[in-house]
C-alpha cells in the first residue's frame, strides 16, 4: 500500500485510492504521480524474486545498468499495451545499459507462460506470486514503472500507463543511461 507520506506528496486522499488488489482506473493512478515520471524520494526498497523458473534475482545483480522495474499483470490493459513499447526500448538500448525487470503479481505461472507466448518480454520476468513485493514497492496499481539508476537506487516512478514512445519519458531514461 502507498505510505501516508507519499499521499501526502502526491496530494492524493485515502478515499481516493482503490485497495492494492483491484484495478484503478489509469487516471486516478495518474493522480498519484502525474503523466510522467515522478521523481522517487525513498529508499529503494529491497526485491529478491524468482524468475518463471524458480531461480531467485535480486535487484542488486542489475548493478551498472539502468533498469526499468515494471509491475503488471496479465489482465491489465495498460500492461499489455506498455510491454510490448518497453520491450522495444530495452532492446534498443541494451548496449548502453538499459535492463527490463518485468514483475507479475500474484498470477498463476500457466496464465504468466501463456501471455509471454503472445507478448515476449525483452528482458527478466520475475514472479511474484503472493504480491509482497509490489506492496513493499508501493505498487497501488498496475502498471506501477520505476526507473532504478546504475547504483541500484529507483530515481523515478510512475503509477498506470506511461507513454513509452513520448520525448518526455525516453528522455528521462536516454539522460540516465547517458549518465
Amino acid at each position: 500500500m502507498i505510505s501516508r507520506r507519499r499521499l501526502l506528496q502526491s496530494g492524493l486522499s485515502l478515499a481516493a485510492l482503490p485497495a492494492w488488489t483491484r484495478a484503478a482506473s489509469d487516471s486516478a493512478l495518474k493522480t498519484a504521480t502525474g503523466p510522467d515520471w515522478a521523481p522517487w524520494t525513498a529508499p529503494t526498497p529491497a526485491l529478491a524474486l524468482p524468475d518463471l523458473g524458480g531461480r531467485e534475482h535480486k535487484l542488486s545483480a542489475w548493478r551498472g545498468n539502468v533498469v526499468i522495474v515494471s509491475f503488471w499483470a496479465t489482465w491489465c490493459d495498460p500492461c499489455r499495451d506498455e510491454i510490448p513499447l518497453m520491450s522495444a526500448m530495452a532492446k534498443r538500448h541494451r548496449e548502453e545499459g538499459l535492463r527490463l525487470v518485468a514483475v507479475n503479481v500474484g498470477e498463476a505461472l500457466g496464465k504468466v507462460s501463456t501471455f509471454l507466448a503472445k507478448w515476449p518480454v525483452a528482458g527478466t520476468v520475475l514472479h511474484d506470486r503472493n504480491s509482497a513485493a509490489s506492496k513493499k514497492w508501493e505498487a497501488i496499481g498496475l502498471p506501477a514503472n520505476y526507473l532504478v539508476d546504475r547504483g541500484g537506487s529507483i530515481r523515478y516512478w510512475h503509477l498506470g500507463e506511461l507513454d513509452w514512445q513520448s520525448d518526455r519519458v525516453t528522455g528521462v531514461v536516454t539522460r540516465m543511461l547517458r549518465s
